[in-house]
């Protein structure tokens, strides 16, 4: 640096030590000649002509079209170039800086450009300044796709919110409102066209591959300096404009369902964790081919191109560009040259680009390979065997002796053993693929099991004389449309930890939910009593849970791909019925069960004025027998005048609840 910049290094605020270096020559380049430019550009260059004047900046000026026309006679004169203009005049300058390895610095004028966004420019003039005119630090590589120039990022095919749309979603994080708008505008606008979504295979060339990768995408997204959006965050801090390699966000979903997912990962992303949502893939390659048989569309920052072949090349660290501080962190290039790929939720298998070549399905299709295993699993778990014995016979003797004890804990203990779920989730995958050979054996199994359970249980009911029904008994008799929404789910539980070897540990837990051997139990009881309303009770509440597993495990393998939709929906047909039948009697039962709850509400704690006195209404329990409700209750009078009494009360007992009750109360005096 000479004297004379010293000098004026000097005159400023900032001591020279902390003060970086400017440069000694360069060249303003304006949008037009000086005199017939905008105002702006006028008031800008006037401040520049002064910045370098005060810091000793040998400055020459030059219109964009002259640079343009002779680019290199301008690097002769000076190797350090500042732009002042807006981002179409940058875009051609910075394509001209790279050609002929000019340093480069930008002063965007009039409303905040992409540019200012991109290379992390201040808004404040001064600064600006001062940036534009700093000795060039280390280079940022040049992303062209198709040999034009990308500054921010490219995006092929459908990538919603993961281009340039993704800022809004980026702004809104810090506000919950404005967040939830955003998720309802973005899954309308994806509902109203979500069938329409059509992958294209394509063929990708990486640089260190011979073979190219068969695939089909919806979308990909090359990313360069524009990271201030959901695809940067996405990717998370592994990003840089310094390592010598391009970054691509792949959009490849197998379903409609997952593709709604990764709409939803993209909205809620605030930082990386590591780990992409399933439709999505990320490499970081030197070089990229994209070819497909059909034209694609693509934009280069927002401008649209169309093309069969498309290829992305790197130039490292090809622009000597003076860029804000979110750069200067940034990793350089890699000693090793390695790739980095995370392409497992890539769909690459030949049997997977079948399933997704003309439409996305409604749900992930299960390949022949995880059918397999699957279905051996089923197999093996609803075998008839000595296990298979040796437990049902063990649950059945411990949940019946709970039930007699009045002891939930036993009770828990004879579900965790019993052995009827398998066969029963082998019935749904049967019935989703109307697999007669898959059927026969799970029948054979829960019938085994549920005889050899009702045989234990009456033979225990036989052999001991207590014949008592206690609330555990009780509470088995009178299923409804709850017990029916906890065999649904416990179905859904039950079928997605068969598919799921990793959630298999879980079993134990549905097996509890569901308790499909206390009602069993109850009925063996009822056999050994003879007693027909603890029959018909226990067996309406089996029933609800067989088929209510049945049918919510047969639609839970459909919709993790183990059937497709259309065909799969006549399997559905058979325990859908028999859900219909079972919650007939069951929405009764919850009627009563409603009408019940009402009645107690309304008599608990209940006083009356009688002819003969107050009366109050304690311990009330209410059951809903043939129509009329049976209320039983303890009656604390000061004065109790027999029958006359008993029929006053219970006119205005009928009066509160509303209907004809029976009444059986036990008087009680204080005095």
């Amino acid at each position: 640096m000479s004297d004379k910049q010293r000098e004026a290094a000097g005159a400023s605020s900032a001591p020279e030590s902390t003060s970086p270096a400017q440069v000694e020559a360069a060249l303003l380049v304006t949008a037009a000649p000086e005199g017939e430019g905008d105002s702006a550009i006028a008031e800008v260059c006037a401040r520049a002509r002064r910045f370098a004047e005060q810091h000793g900046i040998h400055l020459q000026e030059v219109s964009v079209e002259a640079l343009l026309d002779n680019g290199a006679g301008c690097r002769d004169r000076a190797a350090h170039w500042v732009v002042i203009g807006d981002d179409t005049v940058m875009l051609k300058v910075i394509d001209a800086a790279e050609a002929h390895e000019a340093g480069l610095g930008l002063i965007p004028v009039g409303r905040p450009t992409r540019c200012q966004s991109f290379y992390d420019l201040p808004t404040d003039r001064d600064e600006a300044l001062a940036l534009a005119f700093r000795m060039p630090e280390s280079g940022l590589d040049v992303l062209r796709c198709n040999g034009e120039l990308v500054q921010g990022q490219a995006a092929v095919g459908d990538v919603p919110f993961l281009d340039r749309r993704g800022h809004a979603v980026v702004h809104a994080q810090d506000r919950l409102w404005r967040r939830w708008a955003i998720v309802a505008q973005l899954f309308w606008t994806a509902l109203r066209r979500i069938f329409q979504i059509t992958p294209s295979p394509v063929r990708l060339h990486l640089s260190r591959e011979d073979n190219p990768r068969r695939c089909a995408v919806t979308g990909i997204v090359l990313l360069e300096n524009d990271v201030e959006n959901v695809a940067g965050r996405l990717v998370g801090e592994g990003l840089s404009a310094r390592d010598g390699r391009l970054t691509a966000l792949l959009v490849a979903p197998t379903s409609i369902v997952r593709y709604l997912g990764f709409l939803l990962a993209t909205v809620f992303t605030r930082k990386s964790n590591g780990r992409l949502p399933g439709a999505l893939s990320y490499l970081k390659t030197q070089h990229l081919v994209i070819e497909s048989d059909r034209e694609l569309e693509y934009r280069i920052d927002g401008t649209r191109r169309r093309a069969k072949r498309i290829e992305v090349t790197v130039h490292p660290q090809g622009l000597r560009l003076n860029a804000g501080p979110r750069f200067d962190g940034m990793d350089g290039p890699d000693e090793e040259g390695k790739d980095t790929l995370k392409l497992g939720n890539l769909p690459e298998n030949e049997a997977r680009l079948a399933l997704i070549r003309h439409r996305l399905p409604l749900f992930t299709h299960a390949l022949e390979d995880d059918f397999k295993d699957l279905f051996l699993l089923l197999k093996d778990s609803a075998r008839i065997g000595p296990d298979y014995f040796t437990l049902s016979i063990l649950s059945a003797l411990i949940g019946t002796l709970g039930l007699l004890l009045d002891s939930a804990a036993v009770i828990i203990g004879a579900m965790v053993l019993a052995p009827l779920m398998a066969p029963i989730i082998c019935v749904s995958m049967a019935a989703l693929r109307r697999d007669v050979q898959l059927l026969k054996p799970a029948l054979v199994a829960i019938g085994a099991g549920v005889g050899l359970s009702m045989a234990v249980a009456a033979l225990i009911a036989i052999l001991i004389p207590m014949r008592m029904v206690n609330p555990e008994i009780e509470a088995r008799l009178e299923p409804s449309l709850l017990d029916l929404a906890v065999a649904v789910f416990s179905g859904v539980a039950g079928a997605y930890a068969y598919a799921r070897e990793s959630v298999m540990k879980s079993l134990p837990g549905v097996a509890i939910a569901v308790a499909l051997v206390p009602p069993l139990a109850v009925i063996g009881i009822g056999i050994g009593w003879w007693d027909t309303r603890i029959m018909m009770g226990a067996s309406l509440l089996f029933a609800t849970n067989l088929v209510g597993i049945a049918l919510a495990g047969a639609v839970t393998f459909m919709v993790l791909g183990y059937g497709p939709v259309r065909s799969s929906k006549h399997g559905l047909i058979y325990p859908a019925l028999a859900v219909v039948v079972v919650a007939i009697p069951l929405a009764l039962s919850f009627m009563r069960m409603h009408v019940v709850w009402q009645a107690e509400n309304s008599l608990r704690d209940q006083a009356f004025v009688l002819p003969s006195g107050p009366v109050r209404l304690e311990a009330t329990q209410v059951r809903f027998i043939n129509g009329t409700l049976h209320v039983r209750a303890d009656v604390y009078a000061d004065q109790w005048d027999g029958p006359e009494t008993l029929r006053d009360l219970r006119g205005h007992v009928a009066e509160a609840v509303g209907r004809p009750v029976h009444l059986d109360v036990t008087p009680r005096f204080r005095y």
